[in-house]
């Protein structure tokens, strides 16, 4: 596992784009999994001990881990910047998440990334949150380069009934879905699915942005079962999302293994922002007066909502056999 002070995504696209100008005939697949605030400590390749993570430890073991990356302090900046590698400030993105009742997102004379990978031969995929513009189609990302879409369109919801405040926040190809189902294990079936349709020499970009471990903090019994000796509910319930989204790229791995596309695959891991350290950046569907908050972002200073490392220096790794030590 080799420790790198890498500040940007930009710059591991900039090495996979060389590669790929050198190698035309051998692009890779590029598999991009956002976490949801989680906390810089809250996986095992950053010294976590209470909380099992073996499939993103295994990536990061096998990687490079990135341990000076940073990111927006907040969901829809660090979103936007990763889709237009521009700094938000530049097209009125630096601020707070796109409320649900709020009528803006990305401005369409933005270049987003899926498009650029669709000029270069890709096909393109976003499972999960998007949560840069829900009002207006047009702002949808189906609109915006990616040839295939599921999952919510703003991203704080309920983990079973897909819906903040009762209205559904579940979609399809722009189409509203009704299913059962927790959200992870949901966007995790539909990753396999997306890599299992994939062909040998047809390269994709698959954008794939888990809503956990967001609030509401819910989970599925038996992940939590596992945690029974986390005396704090909430810590418990938290480390179940975690071990569940874990488990969920390891299923994405697995199907990659399984096609034979794991080794011309990269695949990057980080969060969007710090863990929450503080209950104003919680989100508008979670009561935390009762609640202790679980993110742990140690070594560092408080967490998402603010500019001090805890909410802007995010766990990360990048992983590409035979090409990232």
């Amino acid at each position: 596992m080799t420790r790198r002070p890498l500040a940007a995504l930009v710059v591991l696209i900039t090495v996979v784009w060389s590669h790929m100008v050198a190698l035309a005939a051998d692009r890779p697949n590029i598999v991009h999994i956002i976490a949801d605030d989680l906390g810089w400590r809250d996986v095992g390749f950053n010294g976590c001990t209470d909380i099992e993570t073996p499939n993103l430890d295994a990536l990061a073991r096998g990687g490079a881990v990135l341990d000076a990356f940073y990111a927006q302090p907040m969901c829809t900046p660090t979103r936007a910047a990763i889709l237009t590698g521009r700094y938000p400030f530049r097209y009125g993105l630096q601020t707070a998440v796109i409320p649900s009742v709020s009528a803006y997102g990305l401005d369409t004379s933005e270049w987003l990334l899926p498009q650029a990978l669709k000029e270069a031969g890709y096909a393109t995929a976003i499972i999960g949150k998007w949560h840069l513009g829900h009002a207006d189609r047009k702002w949808w990302p189906r609109q915006r380069g990616f040839d295939y879409q599921y999952g919510p369109m703003i991203g704080e919801l309920d983990y079973f009934t897909h819906e903040e405040h009762g209205v559904l926040d579940w979609y399809r190809d722009n189409e509203p879905v009704r299913e059962a189902g927790y959200t992870t294990i949901l966007l995790g079936d539909d990753a396999v699915k997306y890599i299992d349709r994939q062909r040998a020499g047809h390269p994709f970009y698959l954008y794939l942005a888990f809503n956990a471990p967001h609030t509401p903090y819910q989970a599925p019994e038996e992940f939590i079962a596992r945690y029974a000796a986390i005396a704090d509910p909430t810590r418990r319930t938290y480390a179940a999302m975690v071990s569940c989204l874990d488990e969920q790229v390891g299923r994405v791995v697995a199907a990659l293994e399984k096609k034979g596309l794991r080794d011309n695959t990269l695949i990057l891991f980080q969060s969007d922002n710090g863990g929450t350290r503080n209950p104003m950046f919680a989100g508008v569907m979670a009561d935390m007066s009762k609640v202790v908050i679980p993110c742990d972002n140690a070594p560092f200073r408080e967490g998402k909502g603010t500019l001090y490392e805890g909410g802007t220096r995010v766990c990360a790794f990048a992983n590409w056999p035979g090409h990232i030590e």
